[in-house]
């Protein structure tokens, strides 16, 4: 069995729920059971998906309260009546765009409706609303605090991946004659873009400061070309031959000699296939510049 290294998202969830069941109980907080639920949801893999998840998730616990509260005025305890409030609390989410916070909001719902002393609906709600904020607060306020998620490093460490990638998977169709899958690739660029979009929320709350953007988004656009580009060349069967130009740019690249071909050889199918070999090899070479870049 392989050891996995505990991660430091691992590490600061641990921290955030034990820190914050430690403030609820200096507090006096009933159910820091609850706080503790919220500072472990409120760790994200970014600080800006942090903020975002604490938000939402806060707004979902008052429209729990509130129905819970409304709820346990006409029929506490009735099941017909808790799966009626349900329904509205997952489509009060739904409507508002807080998907995330329906699990924290029908938990909240449950535990008014089902635990509260008579005369004392709306102090448990507050207090359950309270607990519930803390630990957001503090889940979010470590995950921002203590070293935050890199998501630039991130987004370079996946571009070298990538490159490399893209780079064996050459290796393999021009010197191995093999094909290749490009699921793994494209599961990749989905990813890529992913953490993009979270690397431009953080810079839209001030939680990250680059220039890179932009480069990276020309990086992306380049690794769509060059998806394209291999889709059509993996359809070749034939052993194609290699014009002076890509066999050129393929020395440079590898530093390597390529398998020689007769030009006897020489098919309309090679020059599709050098058209798209080529456009490959331009973006690799723009892609480099990125990937060995200093700054």
């Amino acid at each position: 069995m392989k050891i996995e290294k505990i991660g430091m998202r691992t590490v600061k969830t641990a921290v955030a729920a034990s820190l914050t069941i430690l403030i609820s109980q200096l507090l006096n907080l009933t159910s820091p059971f609850f706080a503790g639920i919220a500072a472990i949801i409120a760790m994200q893999s970014s600080v800006s998906e942090s903020f975002n998840s604490a938000r939402s998730r806060m707004y979902g616990t008052i429209v729990g309260a509130i129905i819970a509260l409304l709820f346990s005025l006409i029929a506490p305890e009735n099941p017909f009546f808790i799966g009626i409030g349900i329904i509205i609390i997952i489509y009060t989410c739904n409507l508002f765009g807080w998907r995330k916070s329906v699990q924290i909001s029908t938990i909240v719902f449950l535990s008014i409706i089902l635990n509260y002393e008579e005369g004392s609906r709306v102090n448990y709600a507050f207090y359950r609303t309270l607990d519930t904020l803390i630990g957001l607060i503090i889940g979010t306020l470590i995950n921002y605090f203590v070293l935050p998620p890199n998501m630039e490093g991130k987004i370079k460490e996946s571009i070298s991946k990538m490159y490399s990638q893209v780079k064996d998977m050459l290796e393999c169709i021009i010197w191995k004659e093999e094909n290749v899958e490009l699921e793994g690739l494209r599961k990749d660029l989905v990813n890529i873009e992913e953490n993009y979009n979270i690397l431009k929320m953080e810079i839209k709350f001030n939680l990250c400061k680059t220039d890179k953007c932009s480069n990276f988004q020309q990086v992306f656009e380049m690794f769509e070309n060059i998806y394209n580009h291999l889709s059509i060349i993996t359809t070749i069967e034939k052993s194609p031959y290699i014009y002076d130009i890509n066999e050129k740019h393929l020395k440079n690249l590898y530093n390597r000699e390529i398998p020689s071909k007769s030009e006897q050889n020489k098919e309309d199918l090679d020059l599709v296939y050098n058209y798209h070999l080529e456009k490959i090899l331009d973006q690799l070479f723009l892609i480099d510049n990125v990937v060995n870049s200093k700054n």
